[in-house]
């Protein structure tokens, strides 16, 4: 992909209780020209599934072939993509566990960040949640909402990549 090519902000979040999880994303393109919001509540669905969910549907919003750097405050999600992605697809979505070949955990929504792949250049960089960080620099709000998370962490990237300049040089800072 060309360094012409649309890069896509994509800040995502989750919140599970008790009935199930909420996921959410903001896409903005970072010359500002393009940004959408979305979330929704999905039943009995909790923890990484949900985080994940807002990932696959975000990727699937983006309009064009882009350069996506995703920002998610979950672990699972950067390690998914940092490492794990390539050699699941190519196992068939399968791994070794004590012996046996057992399914990837969220194999349906896996496969689809997998095919995204096919269209964008993916990079994930872990942002800030205040459910999780206690060693921030910045200001936190003391009781943030998923919404303030993800614009937190949205204005954060964006300065990073109007400082930086390209993807590869805010990656490598990831």
């Amino acid at each position: 992909m060309r360094e012409s090519t649309p890069l896509y902000l994509l800040a995502t979040g989750s919140r599970s209780d008790i009935e199930g999880g909420r996921w959410q994303f903001v896409l903005r393109r970072a010359d500002r020209k393009f940004e959408i919001a979305e979330s929704d509540f999905e039943m009995n669905h909790f923890g990484d599934r949900v985080a994940l969910l807002a990932v696959v549907r975000g990727l699937e919003a983006i309009p064009e072939p882009s350069r996506v750097l995703l920002l998610t405050p979950s672990r699972y999600i950067l390690n998914g993509i940092r490492h794990g992605l390539r050699a699941w697809e190519d196992q068939g979505f399968k791994v070794e566990r004590m012996g046996r070949r057992s399914t990837v955990r969220n194999h349906d929504l896996w496969g689809r960040v997998a095919q995204a792949r096919q269209f964008h250049r993916l990079t994930a960089k872990y942002s800030e949640s205040s459910l999780t960080d206690s060693g921030r620099t910045e200001p936190w709000p003391q009781f943030a909402s998923m919404g303030e998370d993800i614009h937190f962490a949205l204005q954060k990237a964006q300065r990073e990549v109007e400082h930086y300049g390209s993807l590869e040089d805010l990656a490598a800072c990831a």
